[in-house]
């Protein structure tokens, strides 16, 4: 956890160093940002959220109209949609992410705030399209 939760933190990241290369600051966008920051989470390293995660095409039928027509806008998974998968409970695979009590709550948290501040980013930075002026 980032500080004691009092102060107010703009910036979470990671500063990797590899053997020859000097240190290197990952942002928390980063694929191995929420590996590298939750090891005990992801003892083998699972990539996180990237933007090139491509749709698998598995529909349910009360979304087929609503999820077809996502598609055609999205041929790739967006950070909600991955984190909603990443936290959703299987025998077989993310036990250790379900064991991790309140450092899984933390990771929660961290996910949530990644995805808002990805948002935020997106709306920034495409003020045009979206006709949002105050950001």
């Amino acid at each position: 956890m980032v500080g004691n939760g009092s102060e107010a933190v703009d910036r979470r990241d990671v500063i990797v160093a590899q053997q020859a290369d000097p240190f290197q600051r990952i942002s928390e966008l980063h694929v191995g940002y929420m590996a590298l920051h939750y090891l005990l989470l992801f003892p083998y390293g699972e990539d996180g959220w990237h933007p090139n995660i491509p749709l698998n095409g598995v529909v349910a039928d009360a979304d087929l109209e609503e999820e077809a027509e996502h598609k055609k806008k999205h041929r790739n998974v967006i950070m909600a949609k991955f984190y909603g998968y990443r936290l959703q409970h299987r025998d077989t695979y993310g036990i250790v992410l379900f064991r991790g009590d309140r450092l899984m709550h933390q990771y929660i948290v961290d996910a949530y705030v990644a995805i808002k501040q990805n948002s935020l980013k997106y709306l920034r930075l495409n003020k045009k399209k979206t006709s949002c002026r105050s950001l």
